[in-house]
């Protein structure tokens, strides 16, 4: 190919080559027409954009303008400048793949944001139903959109990735750059770009067409696999991969078995509402709001979720029992033979010691008068809740009542999980044990185990969510499946997600229980506690007894070795000092090194902060905590869906007209530390009680 139609530089010795716009010419490209399954071609293609965001006078509002745009198809770089560019382009590589009769997938990382911008520039392909090729999870999550032979996906929803860990995680020769772009400087179609500029742009697109060549290629296309639309998609693509290997009969029957265990529309409505509980995730209060520095261990179940649904047993088919029966049905349930769910209402239920258990937002109904530590119930003269059999026995463990009612109770006979579903477990995780963790393969089989989970927890979609190129807008489709048809063919039941959830937390609870005061923190499968050493021997008894669990378990064709430990307690590390607020909201030092966790904190800003203005980390880590917009790295976005003109001055002084379809701005927010008066509140009465318990040595 002519250099002529290319431009080259070079920054800190590393060469970058592009093609400007109006130097583009597809046909001296040689692209390859290589067709797999449904029509794909052997093309990388990707796109991103880059954008300014600003307040509008003439508007009154925050809106953004795209300033330049990068095409990658496979080792080239088309740069332009505006969307008719881009359109053309678009056109171009449609001519192309029309030609060939196949279809040339377009790599966008965080596609909802690029469609926000372009989403009114063309004349979108329409689906079997009448609607715009465009699947979305919600109006602002978008995965996938086709317009004539181009096919736009989603790879921040594939991967569950950033895009500056794709080189690591996927082994790719292009990574992408850090830092080069300055986003607080006003920029517009006119401004210049530097060459570091340019770099970065160049890197971005180049990094998803190095993926379509490592990963995409010959991971899907080669082997006609249907590409999935996300990362829970990869492992129910594998899982139904291997429930396609049982034979055609006994197949049948085992889809005749998952049909009758599906629970109805109404009772899967409760669940979904009041019975699936996800982690547990809290703090001890009376540990809250102070710096202990005395030597403490945190302990981790290892691969905890997918340890469940090898070892234990779940349910099938619940059956309606009368409340009469819940004295024995209690009693089955002890013997780790039988299930339940149930409608309970509990009168006068207090916490029977430091930790509260219940979500507020789990609670079916509560008295006036009940008391809450940072959303988790202290006390109630009255609750109703919906329970299964292990969170039964947590609220034995962790509060005391007057009486309770049983107003509804479902029983059902527990049986381990299908063979197609552990089998997959048995694969990723022996692969994560065995691989070199440095490898490509590692890190995909560590995501593929932790995704079964959150397959499986996967609720139904009530609507389709549909674009309206007449609004400019995502909205709710006028046509929606029946409950029927979205569960007629799932080969996992939502029972099994609840439950394998359940046992997780049945295991930090009895770690809590053991414990006692030391217990700290607790998040879904970990548990900090003081005085560590003190209760050694009870993790390494539930060790014990947890590997002769794994051992009595079918592993298939894997060697039992493997997983003797899955599920087991494992010291991860010793802390010397920690700092909890409650849920989400700790710090700690291990191994020399500071770590902060605060949801809806970005990674790193306090630790910068403190660093910037010389302040000592643990006497700022209050419940005032403030960062200002800018310190705080947090954004927020602001959407616009109509069509605008307006002029922008960019950071050199020019002025510029501006028109955009629609946009999303991108504008820097404060961070502040969020907690209820009324947790604050309890922290402050419980410090006397803590300071009391230090000076007897409980704690």
């Amino acid at each position: 190919m002519s250099t002529k139609m290319r431009k080259s530089f070079k920054i800190d010795g590393a060469k970058y080559t592009y093609i400007p716009f109006e130097k583009f010419d597809i046909s001296r490209l040689k692209l390859s027409n290589t067709k797999y399954r449904f029509e794909y071609l052997k093309v990388a293609c990707a796109f991103d954009i880059e954008t300014t965001s600003y307040y509008s006078p003439k508007y009154q509002k925050d809106l953004a303008t795209m300033y330049i745009w990068q095409l990658g198809i496979n080792k080239d770089t088309i740069i332009g400048r505006t969307w008719e560019e881009f359109k053309q382009v678009i056109e171009m590589l449609n001519e192309y793949a029309e030609k060939q009769d196949g279809v040339i997938i377009c790599l966008i990382q965080n596609l909802s944001f690029e469609f926000q911008f372009f989403k009114s520039l063309f004349d979108w392909n329409k689906n079997k139903n009448g609607y715009p090729d465009i699947f979305a999870k919600d109006d602002r999550t978008i995965l996938y959109a086709k317009y004539k032979h181009i096919e736009f996906r989603d790879t921040l929803a594939l991967t569950g990735m950033s895009l500056n860990r794709f080189q690591k995680n996927y082994n790719l020769d292009v990574g992408k750059l850090e830092g080069d772009l300055d986003y607080t400087q006003f920029r517009h179609c006119k401004t210049n770009v530097t060459p570091r500029e340019l770099a970065y742009c160049i890197n971005d697109v180049q990094v998803l067409t190095d993926f379509f060549y490592k990963y995409l290629l010959p991971e899907y296309l080669s082997k006609n696999k249907k590409i999935p639309l996300t990362s829970t998609g990869i492992v129910r693509a594998d899982i139904k991969e291997e429930f396609l290997e049982i034979p055609k009969e006994e197949r049948k029957r085992l889809a005749t078995r998952l049909r009758n265990a599906q629970p109805s529309e109404a009772v899967y409505k409760l669940w979904r509402n009041y019975l699936f509980r996800g982690g547990y995730v809290h703090a001890s209060t009376i540990a809250c709001n102070y710096l202990w520095e005395n030597s403490f261990g945190s302990y981790d179940l290892k691969s905890a979720h997918p340890g469940q649904m090898l070892a234990k047993k779940f349910p099938w088919k619940y059956n309606r029992r009368n409340r009469s029966e819940f004295p024995k049905i209690l009693q089955q349930a002890k013997s780790g033979d039988y299930g339940f769910f149930g409608v309970f209402i509990f009168k006068n239920i207090r916490c029977s010691g430091y930790h509260s258990l219940e979500s507020k937002n789990k609670i079916i109904e509560a008295s006036p008068d009940a008391v809450y530590e940072n959303g988790r119930l202290v006390y109630a003269s009255m609750i109703k809740v919906c329970l299964i059999e292990q969170d039964f026995f947590n609220y034995e463990d962790l509060y005391e009542w007057e009486s309770y009612d049983v107003r509804v109770i479902y029983q059902a006979k527990l049986d381990y999980l299908p063979d197609y579903v552990r089998k997959v477990v048995c694969k990723y995780f022996v692969l994560k044990e065995t691989l070199d963790k440095s490898s490509v393969e590692y890190g995909l089989a560590k995501r593929k185990l932790n995704g079964i989970f959150g397959m499986a927890a996967t609720s139904l979609p009530e609507r389709e969510v549909v674009y309206n190129p007449e609004t400019n807008e995502m909205e709710l489709s006028a046509q929606s499946k029946s409950y029927d048809e979205l569960v007629r063919y799932l080969i996992m039941l939502p029972q099994w997600a609840i439950q394998i959830a359940a046992y997780t937390r049945r295991d930090i609870v009895k770690s809590i229980v053991a414990c006692d005061f030391d217990s700290m923190y607790y998040d879904t499968d970990s548990n900090k506690i003081m005085n560590y050493k003190k209760h050694e021997d009870w993790f390494n008894k539930f060790n014990e007894e947890r590997k002769a669990l794994n051992y009595r378990c079918n592993t298939f064709d894997y060697d039992k070795k493997y997983f003797e430990r899955i599920g087991n307690f494992e010291l991860e590390y010793i802390g010397t000092r920690f700092k909890v607020l409650g849920a989400k909201r700790y710090i700690v030092e291990h191994d020399n090194e500071i770590q902060v966790t605060v949801a809806g904190m970005v990674k790193g800003s306090l630790e910068k902060y403190c660093k910037k203005y010389d302040l000592d980390i643990w006497e700022e880590f209050t419940d005032d905590l403030k960062l200002p917009a800018g310190e705080s790295e947090k954004k927020t976005t602001v959407y616009t869906d109509w069509s605008f003109d307006d002029i922008l001055t960019d950071y050199e002084g020019n002025t510029e007209s501006i028109h955009e379809g629609s946009c999303v701005a991108i504008i820097d927010i404060p961070f502040t530390m969020s907690m209820e008066e009324d947790f604050i509140n309890r922290i402050e009465q419980l410090s006397s009680e803590r300071e009391r318990m230090i000076y007897k040595g409980v704690l």
